[in-house]
């Protein structure tokens, strides 16, 4: 076989190339300290660390949105628990109220402290996040959730829902709770009535229902309320929240919609439900049935009360007291749903917490899969680059050597 001066020439050239080339990857390898440079150096091994990166990138996003879950919850925390020292102190005050030796003076001294225990709550419930967002409107983050309706009381305006964030594969924990959950579904004593009198007091007391005549109550006030009562020179009139006259279940006389009352004290059923009122006593009141109660509008139902006792009668007194025990029911349910809402932020917390650890140790555990792939073995490397080096110095050498051959040397 023929071999020309050009093939030897192509060949120690080739083969050069090579060699600094296989160098150069070693020293490019040292510098980086990474095995694999680019997926045609090792196609298997680069898909599997494609794979592991993005294991380990969706892992610190879930640690993220565990630090995110973790500011809100324990903001929510601290929230809550300031709005309970606000309710236990409005149980006290409620108590110190209903003392009897205490003078119209005093009682107005409660109820500017409790005014201002309202601006402190209406601040609290309506507390936003680190992002803007209001903590307790559910799934409405932008929209104020307590604001004074037309009624002059606090109306909800988010929803009952949450914002739930992605904290592990197949784990998602809620980092918000809706200020419907936590202030508005409070247990109390089953269809307590609330009058938002605007002029005198006509309704005597507020009303209690019990068992059965609650539910039936509830569901009728759902359906019509609030109610408006008028009382007018001892003529009754009674319309639903359309503006419609409602017919009694027990009527007096009609009078297109008017119904005249007995002389005194008399009951008016409405929905199976007795209420007092007195004929003498003109002006307007508002009924409703207020199944979810807040603190808000317990505490509002407080300082009315303070401002508005009338001690001098014994009516005026039994109905003071009546409607101070209803505010200390309420307060002790405030108070009961308050430590059931820290409860359940403690719980997701504590979860927290352990997915947390979770996630760290299968970020160690994807980091070692990474690093077996793609990292490099310096004790390896560094011998073939030794290697490489001296193989490659002996190219030049032996190269050096042939291209001086040449027929043309041995003729004289």
């Amino acid at each position: 076989m023929r071999i020309s001066t050009q093939q030897v020439f192509l060949s120690n050239i080739d083969n050069l190339s090579k060699a600094s080339a296989d160098l150069f990857q070693t020293q490019q390898q040292l510098s980086t300290g990474k095995r694999v440079l680019q997926p045609s150096d090792d196609p298997l091994a680069s898909a599997q660390i494609q794979k592991f990166k993005k294991e380990i990138a969706r892992t610190e996003q879930f640690s993220g949105n565990i630090e995110v879950a973790e500011r809100r919850l324990e903001l929510e925390e601290i929230t809550i628990e300031q709005i309970n020292n606000q309710s236990i102190r409005l149980r006290e005050l409620t108590i110190q109220g209903k003392t009897g030796t205490l003078t119209d003076t005093d009682r107005q001294v409660i109820a500017s402290e409790v005014d201002e225990i309202i601006k402190s709550l209406d601040s609290l419930m309506n507390t936003k996040d680190v992002q803007g967002e209001f903590l307790f409107a559910g799934n409405k983050g932008f929209t104020q959730p307590y604001t004074v309706g037309p009624s002059g009381r606090y109306e909800f305006n988010g929803d009952d829902g949450q914002r739930f964030l992605q904290v592990g594969p197949e784990n998602k924990v809620a980092s918000t709770d809706s200020g419907f959950e936590v202030f508005e579904k409070v247990a109390k004593v089953p269809g307590y009535v609330i009058e938002n009198v605007t002029q005198t007091v006509q309704v005597v007391g507020t009303v209690d229902i019990q068992g059965g005549d609650a539910e039936a109550f509830g569901t009728y006030m759902a359906a019509n309320g609030p109610l408006s009562v008028t009382v007018n020179a001892g003529n009754l009139a009674i319309t639903d929240k359309n503006g419609a006259f409602v017919t009694p279940d027990d009527p007096a006389v009609v009078m297109d919609g008017t119904y005249a009352l007995p002389s005194g004290t008399s009951t008016v059923t409405i929905g199976g439900v007795d209420i007092e009122i007195n004929s003498g006593n003109d002006g307007t009141a508002t009924l409703d049935v207020f199944d979810q109660h807040n603190i808000l509008n317990t505490a509002l139902d407080l300082k009315e009360a303070l401002e508005t006792a009338n001690l001098s009668t014994t009516e005026g007194k039994e109905q003071f007291l009546q409607r101070m025990d209803h505010i200390l029911e309420n307060l002790a349910g405030v108070e009961e749903k308050n430590i059931a809402s820290r409860a359940s932020i403690g719980g997701r917390l504590n979860a927290l917490e352990q997915q947390d650890l979770v996630n760290e140790d299968y970020k160690l555990f994807t980091q070692e899969a990474l690093s077996s792939f793609e990292d490099l073995d310096y004790n390896e490397a560094i011998s073939r680059f030794a290697l490489q080096e001296t193989a490659l110095q002996a190219s030049y050498a032996s190269f050096a050597k042939v291209q001086d051959l040449s027929l043309f040397n041995y003729i004289n």
